[in-house]
Order: structure tokens, then sequence, then C-alpha cells
């Protein structure tokens, strides 16, 4: 009870005043992250820059890459990767969609995604990057600075209100 009271009382209207939609078209989300293929493509082969990876590679670095997928170091990684507003339902959407194009067709290999295993760079690394980018598509005119705090900020209310 006292969840969902602070949530409707605290987390959504605080989430409304900040412009976070109360409403997603998810029949569309497949369709927008297949036409960023090309782009996470350049995030997979290295050709742009990501602020996700460099991330894991950190943690990677810090602790070990074994030791970075153990459930407790990602819990502490937990409130940067999760889609913002949009949710554990556009969680699910999205690893569907990027599990598709690119783990299914054997595209993510360990080769590129060392020293993450592809899953793990999936959840990690593209998981975030898609979400970010579907921020930016939704709020125009925003820096991916802009869009990752969003996104970071966002993620109470998404669960709450565009939770499965």
């Amino acid at each position: 009870f006292c969840k969902i009271h602070h949530a409707e009382t605290t987390i959504v209207p605080d989430g409304i005043r900040k412009g976070y939609p109360t409403e997603i078209n998810f029949e569309l989300l497949e369709g927008r992250i297949i036409q960023m293929k090309d782009e996470l493509l350049n995030i997979i082969n290295k050709k742009i820059g990501s602020y996700y990876w460099n991330f894991s590679l950190e943690i990677c670095a810090e602790v070990g890459s074994r030791k970075a997928g153990t459930p407790m170091i990602l819990m502490n990684r937990f409130e940067k990767l999760r889609p913002g507003y949009y949710g554990s339902k556009g969680l699910n959407i999205i690893v569907d969609v990027l599990s598709e194009l690119f783990l299914f067709k054997n595209i993510l290999t360990y080769d590129l995604t060392h020293p993450k295993n592809p899953v793990d760079f999936l959840q990690e690394v593209l998981v975030p990057e898609t979400a970010l980018r579907l921020i930016l598509q939704d709020k125009s005119n925003i820096t991916l600075e802009e869009a990752r705090k969003i996104m970071e900020d966002g993620g109470d209310f998404g669960d709450y209100v565009h939770g499965e």
C-alpha cells in the first residue's frame, strides 16, 4: 500500500510535471527500434562511442569481467540501465526486438562483445542505448546527456505507469 500511495501521490505527478508520457504506443516500438539498427550496429562495431559500453568496460576493469556480471555488482548499476519512462513493458519489447536483430542472427559475437558475453552486452549496452535514442526521438531538441538524465530519472515513473 505504501509503495502504491507513494507512486500515486509523488512519482506519477512528478513524472507528468516533467513531461513523461502516461500513454505510449507500444505497438510502434518494434518499428522504431528496427529503424535504429544501423546506428546500433555502429555501436557494436565500435564505429561510434557508447556511454554504456564505456561504463561497462570501466566496471570490468575495476572488479574483473567475471565479477562484473554477478547479481550484486549488476544491482549497483540497475538504476543507470533501466529504460526510463518506458518501464518494464518497454524493456521487454526492446529486449525482444534487439534479440531478434542481433542475437538470434549471430551478429553479436563474443569477439565483438568481449569481455562481455553477447547477452550481457545486449542488456547492459544495447538496451540502454536503444532507450536513450527512443527518448531522444520523443523529446527532440535535447542532447544525449539530457536524454540520459531523463532515462535515469524516469525509471520509477516507467516502472509504475508502464509496468507489465
